[in-house]
């Protein structure tokens, strides 16, 4: 009878045997694949280190060296590490999609896109997901420069297995018709929540087209999106978790009700937008909690303001869920962790006796990852009529007079209410924050803070700090 040993228990046998045999690099080799089997490629580093400094100058380590390092947001050594891998040659597409990748984080736009350009073009070594895969990479480091034709090779992730979504059976996607006059369209959630607040917006000049919309979207945020899009039919459903998913059977009845002539995703709504006003193009607000949430918020607004006469109010958002989730994968908890401000920062800020004498901060946390958030130092409200769903965050967020936050669905919703909001980034922020300056070419009305340095977050703290001073 065999027995199958379990990768943990794998992993701690590989430790004890490297520590009698530290030269043994089968045992490294073996360290690094149960690693990456176990998700945890952001222990990769000193690993892919060791088995080069012995000598294996192997492409499969330098790709782990690499990828690790571009967890760890140190991407300008990824693209060396990159450049020096002996695969560019014998393969050529993964290795210029991974190169591009690397010069897109790192900021360097200029090589950045001719090498994704370059990844994407029909060759031997390009599988149709690498394709795909470049062709959006591609459009998110054109949108990090402000271009609009970027819209459409984002669109990619639709077929490179990134972005998971609905297809409706027997209805044609739409294909860049602009005249969509008398037109029944089903537009289709996928990605995050973010995302969805941002994207949402462009329904709008669908609807100035001549569109009849109907819009899935998460349970979470159904309260809120209904409200916000008074003349859409919006449908709760769960987040899809396949590329070209079938409908939920409750869903697949609504939709042949509504009975569409064509169907989009989240992903296609800016590019009737960019392609009508190309030089143009905002994300422009349009959401509003339910009115009768409103309500609840202007009660507690006004037994607060009572509390803090004079004060103004200042939500906070400082922590990214998925950085607290081993099960999510090493790419998205390294990302979300990169992005969390940390709760020392925090206190800086909230502690400040020149803000704290003028500012009454509200923490804006779900009470499920508060908890994992931290509690901050300083004297931080709570939303009493507690937050559930995004439609109580929103209506908090209404009664406040600004809001500062880290890249996360909470930026994306204040920004989305015309609310004055501060984003608070990393060095390598997503594209719709733009890649330098204070502001972003896609969002008016916000202030973007950036990092210098990778980890570093004291001067933005400070320039935060400086931007509430001057409410």
């Amino acid at each position: 009878m065999t027995t199958t040993i379990e990768p943990e228990q794998r992993l701690h046998a590989a430790y004890a045997r490297h520590e009698h045999d530290p030269h043994d690099l089968a045992n490294v080799r073996e360290i690094c694949d149960t690693l990456i089997a176990l998700t945890r490629e952001d222990e990769l580093l000193p690993w892919a280190d060791r088995a080069l400094a012995l000598g294996a100058q192997h492409p499969d380590f330098l790709a782990m060296r690499a990828f690790a390092l571009d967890l760890q947001g140190r991407h300008a050594e990824a693209v060396e590490t990159r450049v020096h891998d002996p695969s560019m040659s014998s393969d050529p597409a993964l290795s210029r999609l991974r190169l591009g990748y690397s010069l897109m984080m790192a900021g360097d736009l200029e090589r950045a896109i001719p090498c994704l350009d370059e990844a994407r073009q029909p060759s031997a070594s390009a599988t149709p997901r690498i394709v795909a895969t470049a062709g959006h990479l591609l459009g998110e480091a054109m949108l990090k420069s402000a271009d609009t034709r970027g819209f459409a090779h984002w669109l990619k992730r639709n077929e490179s297995g990134d972005a998971a979504s609905y297809r409706p059976v027997g209805i044609s996607e739409w294909a860049d018709e602009s005249d969509l006059r008398d037109r029944r369209v089903l537009i289709a959630h996928q990605l995050g929540f973010g995302d969805n607040f941002l994207l949402a917006a462009c329904v709008a000049d669908w609807r100035a087209a001549g569109a009849t919309v109907m819009i899935t979207c998460d349970p979470q945020a159904h309260a809120l999106m209904e409200a916000s899009l008074p003349e859409c039919e919006v449908v709760s459903a769960e987040r899809p978790s396949a590329l070209h998913g079938a409908l939920p059977d409750a869903v697949r009845l609504r939709v042949e009700a509504f009975a569409p002539h064509l169907y989009a995703t989240l992903l296609h709504l800016p590019l009737l937008s960019a392609a009508q006003q190309p030089s143009a193009f905002r994300f422009r607000p349009y959401i509003r909690a339910p009115h009768a949430k409103q309500q609840i918020a202007a009660e507690w607004a006004r037994q607060l303001r009572a509390q803090h006469p004079g004060k103004r109010l200042v939500g906070l958002f400082w922590d990214c869920y998925q950085r607290h989730l081993p099960h999510v994968g090493s790419a998205m908890r390294c990302w979300a962790m990169r992005r969390s401000l940390p709760l020392g920062a925090v206190n800086r800020i909230v502690t400040d006796s020149f803000l704290s004498d003028r500012i009454q901060f509200v923490n804006l946390h779900h009470p499920v990852t508060e908890a994992l958030a931290g509690a901050p130092a300083g004297d931080v409200d709570r939303y009493l009529p507690g937050i559930h769903f995004f439609d109580d965050t929103a209506a908090c967020i209404g009664e406040l007079d600004a809001v500062v936050a880290v890249d996360s669905a909470v930026a994306n919703l204040a920004a989305m209410m015309g609310k004055p909001t501060c984003v608070l980034l990393n060095t390598s922020g997503d594209w719709r924050w733009g890649s330098q300056g204070t502001t972003s070419p896609w969002v008016e009305g916000v202030t973007v803070l950036r990092q210098r340095h990778e980890g570093d977050w004291g001067p933005v703290v400070e320039n935060a700090a400086t931007w509430l001073a001057t409410l």
